[in-house]
């Protein structure tokens, strides 16, 4: 029970597709593997869920597997060896079909171009690395002045930071990926650049639809936000929604990058809040892609992701291709203790967040565990939010949730602090029985208590208290 509270999630690629590195990964910390359906095809997608069950059976771990669609990036086209940009000259991007690149000629993946790209609207290319400038634009195609300067690749992103897109963040693509990552019993869908509610209501009857016909439980829907037209939405957003992603990637592109570490903040404590657990992602330990060692400021990003209370921080590349992938995990989970260990890892029970029974439940639970006299919280899945609500001040006590089955519990292993336990929660004897499992498993201190939440018949909330 002494395990990190905030969970790791891993991108899995051709430098961990094996069940001996995920292996070693898992053992590392590693909670939630993610794929990322931008790359690969379905027979290499179904071969990396069989290894990452197969590592999981192997070192006994509960392990979620995040399928992350790809949306509607939008990339420039084939540049053979690249297009030197230089400050000050003009391009032309064509979303004409078949155009190909030269002459000034740059092709892009976005048939409203020239409708919903102003003159005066900037394009980043390359995660904002390169800059330029539309000074006219009709039809399908914009012309623009280069800003900053430098060589632009092959099918590398584009972002308009002051450009309203009217694209839906669910395409054909990823319809056909979902159905994929529902039949292979995927725990979590990830809907990129998602900018407000209305699509992730389509893709959830979509999901349970999908669901009942394969006779699966339905993954559970997580929005990542990364589009600055997301902010203005963002609480819709998170009500719609199980759980978020923060993707500060292309986000740090269609904002200034300075207002990010702001961002993180408040989006973070309004999951926390709304008792949906939040990931905190992109280049957390990047120069670990190709060092052993992780640098003083990726270290204090880390750590600052767990002192605002994200449920979990991710890896991306340094997982999928970096050279050193179960080392990289290490590292993270052990920022990770270290900063949990601290004063700041704290939540004030504030009793300006109480404002329902679950969350006046949450408050009295931490202040208990604060003062150590519960040690340890169970809660029984079927009590729905309330369960998420429980994590809303970060108990220092382990979060014990009673699922049905397996796929149950992968789903509750990314909320931080979540124990997931599988047992059946009806007949008289439920607490007694679990009771009786938690004193043989956790080694509790006796002179204490451990406080279970069952569902009365009334449809209300039980708490009951019992000495270890």
């Amino acid at each position: 029970m002494e395990d990190a509270r905030t969970r790791i999630v891993c991108t899995v690629g051709p430098a961990s597709n094996t069940r001996v590195m995920l292996a070693r990964m898992m053992r590392e910390g590693m909670d939630v593997a993610r794929l990322n359906f931008s790359h690969g095809t379905y027979p290499q997608h179904a071969a990396l869920l069989r290894e990452v069950r197969g590592a999981a059976k192997k070192t006994g771990k509960t392990i979620a597997i995040l399928q992350d669609l790809q949306g509607p990036k939008i990339r420039v086209g084939d540049l053979g060896e690249g297009i030197q940009l230089h400050a000050g000259e003009t391009v032309t991007f064509s979303a004409a079909k078949n155009v190909k690149a030269g002459k000034g000629i740059i092709p892009l993946s976005y048939d409203r171009l020239g409708k919903d790209v102003k003159v005066g609207d900037r394009i980043l290319l390359d995660d904002g690395y390169l800059e330029v400038e539309v000074i006219k634009s009709g039809g399908m195609t914009a012309t623009a002045v280069v800003k900053v300067a430098g060589l632009l690749k092959s099918h590398k992103g584009a972002n308009f930071p002051d450009s309203t897109l009217y694209v839906s963040s669910f395409t054909e693509k990823d319809k056909a990926d979902l159905l994929f990552g529902v039949e292979h019993g995927v725990d979590y869908i990830c809907l990129s650049f998602v900018t407000g509610p209305e699509v992730l209501h389509k893709v959830r009857a979509l999901i349970l639809k999908t669901a009942r016909s394969f006779g699966v439980r339905p993954p559970l829907l997580m929005a990542k936000v990364e589009r600055k037209a997301a902010l203005a939405r963002i609480d819709e957003i998170i009500d719609a929604s199980d759980a978020i992603m923060l993707g500060r990637g292309d986000l740090g592109v269609e904002i200034p990058p300075e207002e990010v570490p702001e961002v993180q903040k408040d989006i973070v404590e309004r999951c926390r809040l709304s008792g949906k657990p939040i990931i905190v992602a992109t280049q957390m330990l990047e120069s670990m892609r190709e060092a052993p060692r992780a640098t003083r400021a990726e270290v204090s990003d880390v750590a600052n992701a767990v002192f605002d209370h994200a449920d979990a921080v991710m890896l991306s590349a340094e997982s999928a291709a970096g050279k050193y992938p179960a080392v990289t995990v290490k590292v993270m989970a052990s920022v990770i203790r270290e900063a949990e260990a601290s004063r700041f890892d704290s939540v004030h029970e504030d009793d300006a967040d109480v404002n329902c029974l679950p969350s006046a439940i949450a408050h009295t639970l931490s202040m208990m565990a604060r003062l150590e006299i519960i040690r340890a919280i169970v809660v029984a899945s079927s009590l729905g939010q309330a369960a998420g609500a429980l994590s809303m001040f970060r108990p220092r006590a382990p979060l014990i949730i009673v699922v049905p089955d397996e796929a149950a519990a992968r789903q509750a292993i990314l909320r931080a602090g979540a124990v997931p336990l599988v047992l059946d929660d009806h007949g008289g004897t439920f607490v007694p029985r679990l009771h009786a499992i938690l004193h043989a498993r956790l080694n509790l201190p006796k002179g204490k208590c451990v406080a279970y939440l069952t569902k009365t018949g009334y449809g209300g909330i039980s708490l009951t208290l019992i000495p270890v």
